[in-house]
């Protein structure tokens, strides 16, 4: 009994226990499976909302991409607005520009014209000489030209050096006499009578193109009397006559008519020579015997040429401009001057080249006077010692190596130092204290010509200046010429008691163009390749810079020659050429430069031999030491580098002399006048920027001038005045310092 019962209580635990087992599975069971299916539900929920927002966000790109075509197709709207005003705006510019560069081919267009005027002036005329020709009356002329030419030849004929050498060597001369026709007995008589026939003996040829008249060459020189070269010569000045009108065309036509019927014409004396060789602007010419160094020579087509060379059988001439056009069998005519360029006021404010030729487009220099480009330099007796000063407006040249008005200051340094920027400003500093400017610029790009010209014409410097220009695309002999030419343009102000100052940019330039020209010539090379005369090239030119006394004019011309070195060094040979020839140098040292120092001036090689007589008294007074402690302070500087120790006189001497480099630095085309100088240099040397950091020396120096000449202008007119500054002034600009400092 009691084993049944405990049977059914264990039945009933078991089934209870598997029960509850049973439960707690379908509950998981049917618990996941609830989870699950509100978890999708959730989940549905969820996409249905995002379905919402997506259809939302579909709704307000809708909105914005119509809002985004609405403004592109405004865009697009205004851009052909736009694009149509530029368009009307660049047609009204290309129109302007083609207004522009009728205006600047206008010159051009001239000339062509004119040679086309020409050209048919020169038909006219060789229709008019065979209207002459076909006339019968034709024949008495010609005997009348005949006559006439015998007549003349009296006054005209004599032996030139070269015939008389011919007649002593070679007991005779020969002459050769060209006619129309062949000359009668009594004709050829009176002329061998007029020739000496003793000595000479002579040979008549008939040669029909001579149209009329008779042709005579005695050695080089020839006397022409014939019709052909009257027709010539009048041909040549149809061709140098300005535009003219059609009814002016023809009165000329018929003025060489009258001209040819009446015969008259006067026989031409000139010689001639024959171009032998060609080649690199230089060129061989025979005979000539007679020709001067130096001598200008007449090419075909106006080309002009220099005699550079004297031999026995040939001349060495260089040839100034474009000879493209000229062949060997030439004919080459002396003109019997030295070659000389134009000068006078009509010069002021031109740009021209190194033959006096107008390259600005400004029209004609109509000039009255001209000028051998090779002249003596004044001499000793004519001369007077430099004193007064010529102001470049730069406190580092004006107080170190100072520069007086007929001196010549070599400016000297490596490429891309400031050369041509102190020689600007020098230029720049002379308005309105009448001086006239030349700048020779020697070998250099067009493009920075032309920008030189626009920074002087900006400054308002080229209402007093010149600039002679020689580019250096054109030939070696301009760039030689160039500045000679520039001397003489100069000396004729000198001469006329005005002062002049002229700067050569640069002399290297012009030295490798002479050494250029002798090696074509075949002299002798020497010294990296100069000729032994190139020393003389320089001397000769830099000893026409002087200050005249009174009786030889009272003028001055004061040089700036510039020579470019390499790697700063000045005892190559052109450079220490150069140095022995000039007054003093301006040294521009490349570190300086790189540094800030500007302008980049080595105290320490930098000198004028004229000193302080070419100082006013207040600048010689306050730059006393300059020279010297700014000096010592970049040799200290030069070993402080190494140390830290220093000693405080040292100390004192670095600091010092860190602001008077400061002071003494100045911006480009900005010149200041002597007294605004002296009151900057006053105050570093006495000490009042000993206490000013070094990055507002700047603005305390312009703030301070500008103080001082408020509160005391009469100083400007003392100083200028030439005398040193006495105790009461100096005591008076030291209260006016001190007092704009308690304000800075």
């Amino acid at each position: 009994m009691d084993e049944i019962v405990y049977r059914i209580i264990n039945f009933v635990i078991l089934f209870g226990a598997l029960g509850f087992a049973c439960r707690k599975m379908i509950k998981n069971m049917f618990g996941g499976r609830r989870e699950k299916i509100s978890r999708e539900l959730a989940e549905a929920e969820d996409a249905k909302e995002r379905a919402k927002s997506l259809q939302g966000d579909m709704e307000s790109a809708r909105l914005k991409n119509e809002e985004r075509r609405a403004k592109l197709m405004e865009d697009a709207r205004l851009q052909a607005e736009m694009t149509k005003r530029e368009t009307e705006r660049s047609g009204e510019l290309e129109a302007q520009s083609l207004k522009d560069n009728a205006l600047q081919s206008e010159p051009q267009l001239r000339k062509e014209m004119q040679s086309r005027v020409a050209a048919d002036a020169i038909r006219k005329v060789a229709q008019t000489a065979s209207e002459v020709l076909k006339d019968g009356s034709f024949e008495a002329s010609k005997q009348a030209l005949n006559e006439r030419f015998i007549q003349q030849i009296k006054d005209l004929v004599s032996a030139m050096p070269s015939d008389i050498l011919n007649m002593n060597e070679l007991k005779k001369l020969d002459i050769s006499i060209k006619s129309a026709e062949p000359l009668s007995d009594e004709e050829m008589q009176r002329i061998t009578r007029i020739l000496c026939e003793t000595f000479i003996s002579c040979r008549n040829e008939v040669d029909s193109e001579l149209i009329g008249g008779v042709r005579m060459q005695v050695g080089d020189t020839v006397y022409d009397g014939t019709l052909s070269h009257q027709l010539d010569r009048l041909s040549r000045d149809v061709e140098s006559n300005t535009l003219m009108s059609d009814k002016e065309s023809l009165s000329v036509a018929e003025e060489i008519r009258n001209k040819l019927r009446a015969t008259d014409g006067k026989v031409d004396v000139f010689q001639t020579g024959t171009v032998v060789t060609l080649g690199d602007g230089i060129c061989r010419v025979s005979g000539l015997a007679d020709v001067m160094a130096g001598e200008m020579l007449e090419f075909p087509g106006g080309l002009k040429g220099m005699v550079q060379d004297l031999e026995r059988d040939n001349v060495g001439v260089v040839l100034m401009g474009d000879f493209s056009h000229i062949q060997e069998g030439d004919e080459v005519r002396r003109t019997g001057r030295i070659i000389e360029v134009p000068v006078g006021d009509c010069l002021i404010g031109r740009v021209v080249d190194a033959m006096g030729t107008p390259i600005d487009d400004k029209g004609p220099l109509n000039a009255q006077s001209f000028r051998a480009v090779e002249s003596p330099a004044p001499s000793v007796l004519h001369r007077k010692s430099v004193s007064v000063p010529m102001q470049t407006g730069l406190k580092a040249i004006d107080a170190l190596v100072p520069i007086g008005r007929g001196q010549r200051e070599l400016i000297i340094g490596d490429r891309q130092t400031g050369k041509t920027a102190i020689a600007l400003d020098a230029i720049i500093n002379q308005k309105g204290k009448d001086v006239i400017c030349i700048y020779v610029a020697i070998g250099q790009k067009e493009s920075t010509i032309a920008g030189v010209v626009d920074k002087l014409r900006k400054a308002g410097a080229m209402d007093y200046s010149i600039v002679v220009a020689a580019n250096a695309s054109e030939p070696a002999p301009m760039l030689y010429i160039a500045p000679y030419a520039g001397a003489a343009m100069g000396e004729y102000f000198m001469y006329d008691g005005r002062d002049v100052l002229i700067v050569y940019d640069d002399l290297s330039k012009q030295a490798a163009a002479y050494r250029e020209i002798s090696l074509l010539l075949q002299r002798p090379p020497g010294r990296e390749a100069y000729p032994g005369d190139v020393f003389y090239l320089h001397s000769r030119l830099l000893e026409r810079a002087a200050r005249l006394s009174e009786d030889a004019g009272g003028g001055s011309m004061t040089a700036l020659p510039i020579i470019e070195t390499q790697a700063g060094d000045i005892s190559a040979y052109i450079p220490t050429n150069v140095i022995s020839i000039t007054d003093g140098q301006i040294f521009l040292e490349t570190d300086l430069f790189h540094s800030g120092v500007r302008p980049a001036i080595n105290v320490g090689l930098s000198v004028s031999r004229v000193g302080g007589a070419a100082q006013i008294g207040a600048m010689k007074q306050v730059a006393g030491r300059l020279r010297v402690d700014l000096a010592q302070y970049r040799e200290l500087a030069s070993f402080a580098q190494f140390g830290s120790d220093l000693d405080k006189a040292t100390r004192d001497t670095l600091h010092r002399g860190a602001r008077m480099t400061e002071i003494l630095k100045q911006k480009q085309y900005s010149p200041m006048s002597a007294a605004d100088q002296v009151i900057a240099i006053f105050a570093a040397s006495e000490g009042f920027t000993d206490d000013v950091e070094l990055e507002d020396i700047a603005r305390f120096e312009e703030e301070l001038i500008a103080f001082v000449n408020r509160n005391y202008p009469e100083l400007h007119d003392e100083i200028m005045s030439g005398k040193k500054l006495s105790a009461e002034q100096q005591e008076k600009l030291r209260s006016n310092i001190r007092k704009f400092k308690e304000t800075f």
